[in-house]
């Protein structure tokens, strides 16, 4: 075996390790998504919170920004 086709063997062997490790993290937080938000076909009850509670969130950080700029009257607006 050359060298070249000794560092291909190696490369190909870690590009399918990460492939492997990405498809098995990606399927655990899509199970892990799908419990939490779904609870037969609808929406669940931790999902109804979470949403919840990101939607004040917002609210109240766009409120504050709305604010700072109106109070400033634009000329520092962070």
């Amino acid at each position: 075996m050359t060298g070249a086709a000794l560092v291909e063997a190696m490369v190909q062997i870690l590009v399918s390790a990460f492939a492997g490790i990405g498809t098995g993290m990606g399927e655990g937080l899509n199970s892990f998504a799908t419990s939490i938000f779904i609870a037969e076909s609808a929406i669940s009850v931790m999902g109804s919170f979470i949403l919840g509670f990101a939607a004040i969130s917002l609210a109240l950080s766009l409120f504050r920004w709305c604010l700072n700029f109106l109070t400033s009257l634009g000329a520092r607006n962070r």
